[in-house]
């Protein structure tokens, strides 16, 4: 690459740089995690109703990134501390938010965080988050494998991340094995599986920790 070439790609770069940083290491690298993997690099594990999101920036690295803050009525938590408004608990989670392609003449530069976790007012998830970062900003583990959408009737929901839980039961290790009491999903499954089941394994994990 030569210089001008480089220098024309400097602020994108750094652009880039800065929004991965803001994130945990763990969450950005796009490797496929089992459910021990997940729970282990998350601060904060829980389930939650979400109220409301705004939109924002933030300077990381002396460039503007985009940001949502997601405000998540707790209902369930397995890991982490949370803060209580009005005697609820309550948890705020600002992740990079998506940003539209740029264009420079006849060229579109599309953003490169473009496998974000979808979240949605209104509706329902199981999310193991990150540590926040120096400059407040965390996201779900793994990207949309630490994002579990929770649906179906009450007694009777199911569960799923935005990779259909594949991957998710694979290659056990001690903690997980430690979650052999609660009820069996068979053979690796893909697709949604029971919230209850799901939420015994995490409990299992987290307290074998």
């Amino acid at each position: 690459m030569n210089r001008g070439v480089f220098r024309r790609l400097r602020v994108p770069l750094l652009c880039a740089v800065g929004a991965l940083a803001a994130m945990h290491a763990s969450a950005t690298t796009l490797l496929q995690m089992n459910l021990e993997q997940l729970c282990e690099r998350s601060e904060r594990i829980f389930r939650g109703t979400v109220l409301n999101s705004r939109v924002g920036t933030v300077e990381a690295g002396g460039v503007s990134v985009p940001t949502v803050t997601y405000t998540i009525r707790v209902e369930e938590a397995f890991k982490g501390e949370f803060k209580t408004v009005k005697g609820v608990p309550v948890a705020e989670v600002r992740m990079v938010g998506k940003s539209d392609p740029v264009r420079s003449g006849d060229r579109q530069r599309f953003p490169l965080l473009r496998d974000l976790p979808t979240i949605k007012v209104g509706e329902t998830y199981l999310l193991l988050t990150t540590a926040p970062s120096a400059v407040g900003l965390s996201t779900t583990v793994g990207l949309g494998q630490g994002r579990f959408h929770v649906f179906g009737k009450t007694g009777s929901e199911q569960a799923v991340n935005e990779y259909r839980n594949r991957g998710l039961f694979g290659e056990p290790g001690v903690a997980a094995r430690a979650a052999a009491s609660a009820p069996t999903l068979g053979p690796t499954p893909t697709g949604p599986v029971p919230y209850a089941v799901l939420a015994d394994r995490i409990r299992a994990i987290v307290g074998a920790r």
